[in-house]
């Protein structure tokens, strides 16, 4: 097999789910290979990477740990001519923005960049709380002609989006497209992040990054859960963006889907977010498509990789 024919996809090996990803990419096809990434001297042999879904928080660690490593991942993506794909906390990873980020990181969380969305972590709740629910399927994938099992596309059924302590994307710039949208409730710790964003955003503050935010209320040496439901309306025209709904829309939309989540907050909190955008050659899901038994989400990257390529040669 002629091996300009071949692609050859790197997998960030730092920690979470790689080995998954690895397998599903090479189920596709033999002219699709796979490469765990741990070294910076590995990227000038792939087409392109994907940041796998995990702990963000230990990736960034393990990342910033290891000599050049961050660096050359940063240069990679910001580059813009080979396709990257983040999944879960690999979406975090290549945020521009993010609320709710660890409160064991004094120096904030250790993000890539590249994507203009804002990503509010673990919005879905803990591993405790970890479900499958219906979600847009990816588009088409490019050049689907060039390898045969890319064929036959199906665009129309919905895919299993499993959520493994997953974070949303509360807003995207206007130069990334939006692939997909779910309606769901935040959890509690992440109802009450949001609170204090909104609270801040209120404020004129423009917010890169922002950490957890107690959910609890201690008063007269009792502690209690806050009530993190949002009542008042915002208009955040500075970030454009209006993170609350009006109740009678938050109420159609819960009626429609029907959504009940593990560890949801109180009230009436659901919102739609978005779980998948891409921004030129950098695709995002919120979800793990690499546990899902559907391969749709790889095809579509691939098709990117592919596309990439031969532009490449052009």
């Amino acid at each position: 097999m002629p091996s300009e024919r071949i692609i050859r996809i790197g997998v960030l090996a730092l920690q979470g789910a790689f080995e998954e990803h690895q397998r599903s990419i090479e189920s596709i096809s033999s002219t699709i290979k796979t490469v765990q990434i741990r070294t910076p001297d590995q990227f000038d042999d792939i087409d392109g990477i994907i940041l796998p879904g995990g702990e963000s928080t230990a990736m960034g660690l393990i990342g910033d740990a290891t000599d050049g490593l961050w660096h050359a991942l940063r240069t990679f993506v910001h580059r813009g001519d080979k396709p990257t794909w983040g999944t879960c906390a690999g979406m975090i990873l290549l945020a521009e923005r993010c609320v709710g980020t660890s409160a064991v990181i004094t120096k904030g969380q250790s993000l890539i960049g590249g994507v203009d969305i804002l990503v509010c972590r673990n919005y879905f709740g803990s591993q405790v709380s970890s479900f499958e629910m219906h979600t847009p399927p990816p588009p088409a994938p490019c050049c689907a002609g060039e390898i045969d099992e890319l064929r036959d596309f199906d665009t129309a059924s919905a895919f299993p989006g499993v959520f493994i302590r997953a974070p949303a994307i509360l807003t995207a710039g206007s130069d990334v497209e939006v692939l997909g949208k779910v309606v769901a409730a935040p959890c509690r710790s992440a109802a009450v992040v949001l609170r204090e964003l909104e609270r801040k955003i209120e404020a004129g503050e423009n917010v890169t990054q922002m950490g957890v935010v107690d959910a609890l209320e201690r008063k007269g040496g009792g502690i209690r859960y806050a009530d993190v439901r949002l009542h008042k309306e915002t208009n955040a025209s500075a970030e454009g963006c209006c993170f609350e709904e009006e109740k009678k829309e938050v109420t159609a939309m819960e009626e429609s889907t029907n959504i009940e989540l593990p560890g949801a907050s109180d009230g009436t909190n659901a919102r739609e977010v978005i779980c998948a955008v891409r921004k030129g050659k950098v695709l995002c899901t919120a979800f793990h498509p690499e546990i899902a038994d559907d391969l749709r989400w790889h095809k579509y990257f691939c098709g990117m990789v592919l596309a990439a390529k031969n532009e490449s040669k052009e």
